[in-house]
């Protein structure tokens, strides 16, 4: 049986407009479709489009579906309950207004809700405007029930009882299924999450569209997953640079890790036991796995399968931000022990979402 060819594939992603969305994801290298208002480009989704290589013009989606050992991996099967989906979904979010406010269930309200997975996320800012908040979690004050009752009310005074964390570029936050939150106006940030579209809505300040129309809300739903004890706060990174690279641990969890990478040479992407999401936002890239190559530039996305690791190689000064599921030992832990962080650093990476 000849050898399978370890090649890493460039991905389009999907676009979707929405009500608080704008243009600026351009700045980063996103094409936009004339006239539309994008809030999100999903780099990750199953619609997203294989760019390159020979799978070229088939979705992510199918191409997991076909190939579940090199596009999941055993630890991406870990952790979508054994489901052949690809186990992360990376997006890059324009708000040029407040996005909603909402709630995800964790794994066992999905399971039992028949909604797939559960939906942890982080937020890593890459520009914020000044004054701009990201909601997070209930106030020490709030009181649950009052909180219920404004989300009911549908006129955006459910914020008043949510605690406001200014967004400043550079910033990660990790935001456990469960926290209530809401991303406010003029920030433009890279998102990893599990693989997950499942979105509770409380509130949406009363948005109505051109027709008078609001956006469904979940009230029942939303409201029986609130975990009112959940309050993120912005995550120190951990640095771990070798080979003349700059490194950083974000956010780690058993769903997934994130790590920016920052170089005007060479960096060396280990081996994971899952696909592994490479977006540019700086600079332009070529990527060498086994025999193949990958150019990707700012705003674009490569993916490497699991098993398989790279030679990244910046023609100038540039940042990738690196996704994957990971060994919380050997990919997490065990590097930023030898960097000199302490068990306390570490475990601020993803608390309690930390544990193997």
């Amino acid at each position: 049986m000849p050898q399978r060819v370890i090649e890493s594939i460039r991905v389009r992603p999907r676009l979707d407009a929405k009500p608080w969305g704008g243009r600026r994801l351009e700045a980063w290298g996103v094409a936009l479709p004339a006239g539309e208002q994008i809030g999100e480009a999903l780099l990750t989704a199953p619609d997203s489009i294989v760019a390159s290589g020979a799978s070229q013009g088939i979705t992510l989606g199918e191409l997991t579906r076909r190939d579940p050992a090199a596009w999941v991996g055993a630890a991406g099967l870990a952790v979508t309950g054994g489901r052949p989906i690809f186990p992360l979904l990376a997006k890059l979010i324009d708000s040029q207004s407040d996005l909603s406010i909402q709630v995800h269930p964790d794994d066992r309200a999905a399971a039992a809700a028949n909604l797939g997975t559960g939906k942890t996320e982080a937020y890593h800012v890459l520009a914020a405007d000044p004054g701009s908040v990201i909601f997070l979690g209930l106030r020490l004050d709030a009181n649950v029930d009052d909180f219920a009752t404004a989300c009911r009310r549908a006129d955006g005074s459910a914020a008043h009882f949510l605690r406001r964390v200014s967004a400043q570029p550079g910033m990660t936050v990790l935001i456990p299924a469960g926290t209530p939150h809401a991303l406010g106006a003029g920030v433009t940030l890279y998102e990893i999450q599990q693989p997950s579209n499942v979105t509770f809505r409380l509130d949406d300040w009363g948005r109505v569209d051109a027709a008078g129309a609001s956006r469904p809300l979940h009230h029942d739903a939303g409201l029986a997953v609130v975990d009112p004890r959940s309050r993120p706060e912005p995550i120190s990174p951990i640095a771990i640079g070798a080979n003349h690279a700059e490194r950083e641990l974000l956010v780690a969890t058993r769903y997934f890790a994130l790590e920016r990478i920052a170089a005007a040479g060479i960096a060396l992407v280990p081996t994971a036991a899952s696909p592994q999401a490479l977006t540019c936002i700086r600079g332009r890239w070529t990527a060498a796995t086994g025999a193949s190559e990958t150019d990707f530039s700012r705003g674009e996305t490569i993916i490497l399968p699991a098993g398989a690791g790279a030679a990244l190689t910046a023609s100038a000064d540039g940042t990738v931000l690196r996704g994957w599921v990971p060994d919380l030992e050997r990919d997490v832990a065990a590097p930023a022990r030898a960097a000199g962080a302490s068990d306390e650093q570490i475990r601020a990476l993803g608390g309690t979402l930390l544990d193997a």
